[in-house]
C-alpha cells in the first residue's frame, strides 16, 4: 500500500461536503474560474462515481485529474502537486486546528 503525504491526511481528516464551496469561490476568486459550468461537470463525474466514494473524494480525484493540470499550465508548473496544495490553502484553518488537537494529544495513550 502507498504511502499518503501527511497532508493529503490531513485533508481526508477536515474536508467537509461544505467545504467543496469555499474552493470553488476560491478558484474562481484567484483564476476566474467559470464555477458554474465546473460544477456541472462535477455533477456529472459525481453522478457517475463509484458507490464507496463519498462527495469529498470524487472531488479531489476530479481536481487533481481535471483542474490541477490546467492550474500547471497556468503556473508554469510541472508535475507540481497544485491542487492538494491549493486545497490545503483553502482548508489551512481547519488543518491548523487538527494539527493542534494532534500535538495537544500525542503521547497520551500509550498502547
Amino acid at each position: 500500500m502507498a504511502k499518503v503525504p501527511l497532508s493529503v491526511q490531513y485533508i481526508r481528516d477536515v474536508f467537509e461536503v461544505e467545504d467543496i464551496d469555499r474552493v470553488w469561490r476560491e478558484l474562481e476568486r484567484r483564476f476566474h474560474f467559470n464555477v458554474k459550468a465546473w460544477k456541472e461537470e462535477f455533477a456529472k463525474e459525481l453522478y457517475n462515481k463509484d458507490r464507496y466514494k463519498d462527495v469529498q473524494e470524487v472531488f479531489l480525484i476530479f481536481g487533481k485529474q481535471r483542474i490541477e493540470p490546467l492550474l500547471n499550465i497556468i503556473l508554469k508548473r510541472n508535475r507540481y502537486p497544485t491542487w492538494i496544495k491549493f486545497v490545503t490553502y483553502v482548508l489551512k484553518e481547519k488543518i491548523e486546528k487538527r494539527k493542534g488537537e494532534d500535538v495537544f494529544y500525542k503521547d497520551r495513550y500509550d498502547p
